[in-house]
């Protein structure tokens, strides 16, 4: 069973050193099927006029395995 991405910091661990995103909140009923994840990049993360992105579980599983990115802390 897939499990919905926790909220907090994920890092790259492969192509782009310094690649830090906070994913903000993840919702789904059935996250085996379908999900979304809105996310935003770390540096932006205080600024209240930075947008972020919405993905859906595809999307957000692709990109991590694409960079590696994985969960550092809340």
């Amino acid at each position: 069973m897939k499990s919905l991405p926790k909220k907090g910091l994920y890092i790259s661990t492969k192509k782009v050193d310094g690649m830090r995103f906070i994913v903000e909140s993840a919702f789904g009923e059935n996250p085996d099927e379908f999900y979304l994840v809105e996310v935003i990049d770390e540096a932006s993360k205080g600024d209240p006029f930075a947008g972020g992105d919405e993905m859906d579980n595809k999307q957000w599983e692709s990109l991590c395995a694409e960079y590696g990115l994985v969960f550092q802390s809340k």
